[in-house]
């Protein structure tokens, strides 16, 4: 289930607009990527010292230099809270990218080059997402998730859209749907005090032509004159209201759920001494 939404400290955050920006006589700040290792060696991060957040306490150069943190954008609650501690300890000059690593790219090489708004997401990390302090809109286009008890529910039924399409043109309505819902939440997220995210919940695998579909509508062209989308509006919304799909869908999310409950009930078992044993 979602954890309680964290106020973050606005003193420790800044947008990735402003972190890449240039100023004269402004010393350049010490990029450093926080993401788990496997992000680190698989997606690195051009220019950018690679350390865990423990680690940046023994890294006393650090003081004396603007820094800038790049985590993965579901981990608010840790990044916020090693943000304050290491303040506190004399890190008088150390930020956080909002949006993480996806809105850092975007502000560095532009949002077509940065990636698509909407992103892929596993079960797993999700359900460790839920419990980092970040408030979820869900849209499901699940009948599973909506026929579900609400107690399976991995957000209160206000946090849950559920859109109902069939019939002819289905995916025109579903895409126009999830559309309408995301800017919605949008527009209410700018003026929240703690980060948001988005996720869209099917019954299963959708296919690569929808998922462009629901991309190129999520957040349309500043100018209507010209074909695609606004970088500037794109980069804003990745790090206002960061959107993701669910691989997999309920299914894979129900799995995982029992799955994770499965390992938790056998790890709360005593093992049974063999037969003999004194």
């Amino acid at each position: 289930m979602q954890a309680a939404p964290v106020a973050l400290d606005q003193a420790c955050w800044i947008s990735a607009a402003d972190a890449a920006a240039t100023h004269p006589n402004a010393q350049p700040p010490t990029l450093v990527d926080v993401r788990p290792r496997s992000l680190q060696r698989t997606a690195p991060i051009a220019l950018a010292l690679q350390m865990q957040l423990s680690d940046i306490a023994s890294k006393r150069f650090l003081q004396q230099t603007p820094v800038v943190l790049v985590g993965t954008g579901l981990d608010n609650a840790d990044v916020d809270q090693a943000c304050r501690q290491l303040r506190q300890q004399g890190f008088a000059q150390l930020q956080a990218v909002q949006g993480g690593a996806r809105s850092w790219q975007a502000a560095q090489a532009g949002a077509a080059a940065g990636g698509p708004l909407l992103q892929p997401l596993d079960a797993q990390t999700w359900i460790a997402a839920l419990g980092q302090g970040m408030h979820w809109t869900v849209i499901s286009a699940s009948e599973a998730m909506q026929g579900a008890p609400q107690a399976q529910w991995p957000v209160p039924p206000e946090q849950l859209v559920a859109v109902r399409v069939d019939g002819k043109e289905r995916d025109a309505k579903l895409v126009a749907a999830i559309a309408r819902a995301y800017q919605d939440r949008l527009q209410r997220a700018s003026h929240a005090g703690y980060a948001q995210a988005l996720v869209v919940i099917t019954d299963g695998v959708v296919s690569d032509a929808l998922r462009v579909q629901v991309e190129a509508a999520l957040v349309p062209s500043t100018d209507a004159s010209k074909a695609g989308r606004s970088a500037s509006a794109t980069s804003t919304a990745m790090a206002t209201l960061p959107a993701y799909w669910l691989n997999g869908g309920w299914p894979a999310y129900a799995q995982q759920v029992a799955q994770t409950a499965a390992i938790q009930q056998t790890a709360n078992h005593r093992l049974q001494a063999p037969c003999g044993r004194l």
